[in-house]
């Protein structure tokens, strides 16, 4: 996480740290990305970076936890547009990073979806562990239709959302990356998946 000097700073010139970043990591691979292209880029110190950020890694689970952050807020958006549905709300979620995956634009969750296209091998974990069960509660536990969920306690809401997210998160982590194919076979297996999670695994019997 940034120190609190970085946090102090003017928002304009966060932001012109934070842009040069974006740039950056869109442009090459986390391993291949500079450091001093970044403080070249924003006109600062190398010695200001480092009362900023711990290292790199520190500047980069920062700026890609703003972006997952987008797409909580978008997620947000299309439960409201699906009247609480989460499964259809996943499934909205996963058409939008492929529609966008193949775009060349920072602007938006596009800046995410850039970063990821440059580092297909990074871990799926370094950006799913970015949301708490505690924060998806807070955030989607309210907008959600439980109207449609088999709940038995309290929380089960709370464990249905990070379930959901634990298993879509890698799959839609896929369809953000930049592929030849129209993705029509990929958003076929998810949707079958959310078919699954849906419906419940365990075969029901007449007693």
């Amino acid at each position: 996480m940034p120190s609190a000097t970085f946090l102090n700073l003017p928002q304009e010139k966060q932001e012109k740290l934070l842009e040069a970043a974006t740039r950056e990591f869109s442009r090459r691979s986390f391993n291949d990305a500079s450091i001093n292209q970044i403080i070249k880029d924003a006109g600062i110190p190398r010695g200001s970076f480092y009362m900023y950020f711990a290292d790199k890694t520190d500047l980069f689970r920062y700026l890609m936890s703003g972006y997952v952050d987008q797409l909580l807020s978008l997620l947000e958006e299309l439960l409201i547009r699906e009247q609480g549905d989460i499964f259809e709300a996943l499934l909205d979620l996963f058409d939008y990073v492929q529609r966008r995956r193949n775009e060349d634009h920072l602007g938006e969750t596009g800046a995410m979806l850039a970063i990821l296209g440059r580092n297909a091998g990074m871990q799926r974990s370094t950006v799913l562990e970015m949301i708490s069960p505690g924060e998806i509660m807070d955030r989607l536990g309210r907008l959600v239709n439980a109207d449609q969920l088999h709940l038995e306690q309290e929380q089960d809401l709370r464990d249905i959302l990070a379930v959901l997210l634990a298993v879509s998160g890698p799959l839609i982590y896929n369809g953000a990356l930049p592929c030849d194919t129209d993705g029509t076979a990929a958003r076929a297996h998810f949707k079958n998946v959310l078919r699954i999670l849906r419906r419940g695994m365990e075969r029901q019997t007449l007693s």
